[in-house]
């Protein structure tokens, strides 16, 4: 098991979360509270990279849900980037895919 770590950043579009390692029940709790702490405001965006994560179950799944209902309410945005492969799939039989933006990169396009 790799220990979760989470470094947030401030970009042009808002703010940054870098996730690496594996994402669980027992530390689920920690981005919920990254999420909370990158401080959100209406029209911005809040990115997730996941470019570095090695393994996400359910509780990791629900983090994500309950990081995107916080970034809605607030009037913000959210992407998840990088996205490792088999987590995109459970996104994908799950339907979150729907719900959720993914992207390759967090370079937001401007035209």
């Amino acid at each position: 098991m790799k220990p979760l770590t989470i470094v947030s950043s401030r970009t042009p579009a808002g703010a940054l979360l870098e996730v690496a390692g594996d994402l669980d029940h027992s530390n689920a709790h920690q981005l919920r509270r990254a999420a909370v702490g990158a401080v959100v405001s209406a029209g911005l965006m809040l990115v997730v990279d996941l470019g570095e994560l090695g393994f996400c179950d359910s509780s990791g799944i629900t983090a994500l849900i309950a990081v995107r209902n916080h970034v809605v309410a607030a009037g913000a945005g959210l992407i998840l980037v990088a996205v490792p492969e088999a987590l995109r799939r459970l996104l994908h039989l799950t339907g979150l895919d729907e719900v959720f933006d993914l992207r390759d990169s967090h370079r937001l396009r401007t035209s």
